[in-house]
């Protein structure tokens, strides 16, 4: 609402936590939080602290932080109701319009890409269910191999390939998979804010059926019409 002031302390709160997760699953020191932040120690303190008691952060024995009970559970939450911010899904919308074909968003998930959203065209696809966890070698997966930095310790030496030439052409790209009985064809592009990897938003239909490079051009519009909605989300 034009005219309400914003509180700097909420603000600041989701940044200590935005830059706690980007730590994965290794518990981060007080300095390493202040420096990423570029905060002084003491700021950063304070802020920790106050996110201890509500249980969205806690220490370990070292004294190092990580993401609390109540960050897991809200992301788990996420996860679970399939909730995504309306750029995100306003953009899946009008590429269904576009390319005819269906659209997901998906997330890193433990040592899996998990589908969280996904649109379907009048035109089904394949009159089945379509799966919810891909491989990593998926176009979703690659795309998060290669911007997720919670991704990082899967990568392994057989990724190294498929990582480079993602990161060339900006799209991960599966050609003539079998997937549940029938040859398809795949595109996804990462969505970012700032240097942090949302997720993969991908296309997939039947050998043939799409072009590959017009697929992969659109998709990266519609991302980066997504990340600059969520950078400046006022009207």
């Amino acid at each position: 609402m034009a005219g309400t002031p914003i509180l700097q302390t909420a603000l600041k709160t989701i940044e200590v936590l935005e830059v706690l997760s980007r730590f994965g699953a290794q518990p981060a020191s007080l300095g390493s939080i202040a420096e990423a932040l570029g905060w002084s120690r003491a700021a950063t303190h304070q802020y920790l602290t106050s996110l201890s008691r509500t249980g969205w952060v806690e220490q370990d024995q070292e004294r190092r932080y990580r993401p609390g009970s109540g960050a897991v559970l809200f992301a788990r939450s996420i996860v679970e109701l399939d909730f995504l911010p309306h750029p995100i899904t306003d953009a899946m919308d009008e590429l269904v319009d576009v390319l005819k074909e269906p659209i997901s968003f998906a997330v890193l998930h433990g040592e899996e890409a998990v589908i969280i959203e996904r649109r379907e065209p009048r035109r089904s696809l394949i009159h089945r269910n379509p799966e919810r966890y891909l491989s990593l070698v998926s176009a979703s997966g690659q795309v998060l191999l290669a911007y997720d930095r919670r991704a990082q310790a899967l990568r392994t030496p057989q990724h190294e390939q498929l990582i480079a030439e993602v990161e060339r052409t900006g799209h991960g790209e599966v050609r003539n998979k079998s997937w549940m009985g029938d040859d398809v064809e795949a595109i996804a592009v990462p969505v970012m804010r700032g240097d942090w990897c949302l997720g993969a938003l991908s296309v997939i239909a039947p050998a043939g059926r799409m072009s590959l490079p017009d697929a992969a051009a659109e998709l990266k519009s519609s991302a980066a019409r997504i990340e600059q909605a969520l950078t400046d989300p006022t009207p």
